[in-house]
């Protein structure tokens, strides 16, 4: 794969986009058009023989039938460009996003379509994982001898508006990450950032403790099923890696320790691993340095909490 058939590959996807969007603006305004001169009194078309409409309300029927028109085009216009879209983003991780992650990981395995499961997740408790879940960008492998796995993951809640209206709440948008730690645990830590948004322990079987530390205690919440085994962990050294991490992604992070795992997640509405939109040419620099961004996530999370030191 080179820079040069990822490049082929969005003019592709960007010409046939422009194409099938610049046809449907088109008969749209022939509508808006149309629409006009029947409200001005312009045209006065007959519908269904010889009955006649009202030229008001027959303009009103074509202003709401091309509010209804540009959705369809919308979705014509993504089912016909849709080969071209799906040729482009493949060749896109395969030349910028697997190029960065080899460079860091070993043992790589890559999959966009691919999701992180929910037991992964329910299983700790950290959070709930919804009315609608989805995930893409599984990724699993090894760095400094840390096997890890992580996926961008998307959570909504189902509520109800005054009206008995259904609509949906996203409560978590960002990356899972899972860890191999280097220290097997009998029970369950979960500690939260105050602005993670969806982490939560719901289960009797936690209770919600507090550190000697001020200043973590106002940044986190923590709950736990074994309080011993919290201040074991949570040293003043842990705490201050957390505490910076927590700082770099503004108190969205949430953490659990379980098994022999640690899971951070990131609530920062982002997904990683994107290719860009097809309508400009592609910086190559600047598309590596973005991708890399991305995966020194991961590794300095690693480096960060120091888990290749065992």
């Amino acid at each position: 794969m080179t820079f040069k058939e990822v490049e082929v590959a969005r003019q592709a996807y960007d010409k046939k986009n422009r194409s099938f969007r610049k046809r449907a603006w088109i008969i749209y305004a022939i509508l808006v058009v149309f629409g006009l001169m029947i409200q001005l009194g312009t045209v006065r078309p007959s519908f269904y023989g010889s009955s006649f409409i009202a030229p008001m309300t027959t303009a009103i029927w074509l202003f709401v039938l091309s509010f209804f028109y540009l959705i369809i085009a919308a979705i014509i216009v993504s089912a016909s460009t849709n080969k071209e879209k799906l040729t482009y983003e493949k060749v896109y991780r395969s030349y910028f996003v697997e190029k960065v992650m080899r460079e860091s990981f070993t043992d790589l395995y890559y999959c966009h379509e691919k999701k992180m499961p929910k037991e992964e997740l329910s299983r700790t408790l950290m959070v709930t994982t919804g009315d609608a879940y989805s995930s893409n960008d599984f990724t699993s492998g090894k760095y400094k001898d840390v096997n890890f796995s992580q996926a961008d993951v998307c959570i909504q809640e189902e509520h109800k508006d005054s009206d008995g209206d259904k609509h949906y709440v996203t409560i978590f948008r960002g990356r899972f990450m899972i860890f191999e730690f280097p220290k097997k645990f009998e029970k369950r830590l979960l500690v939260a950032g105050k602005g993670a948004g969806a982490a939560v322990a719901r289960s009797k079987e936690f209770k919600k403790l507090e550190t000697e530390s001020l200043d973590f205690n106002r940044h986190f919440r923590i709950y736990t099923e074994d309080g011993f085994e919290m201040f074991y962990l949570l040293d003043p050294a842990m705490m201050v890696r957390m505490e910076n991490i927590n700082n770099t992604y503004k108190g969205r992070t949430m953490f659990a320790f379980y098994e022999n795992k640690l899971l951070i997640g990131i609530n920062d509405g982002k997904d990683s691993f994107e290719p860009p939109r097809s309508n400009k040419p592609l910086d190559e620099k600047v598309e590596l340095e973005k991708n890399l961004a991305d995966v020194k996530v991961i590794t300095d999370l690693v480096d960060s909490l120091r888990l290749n030191r065992g």
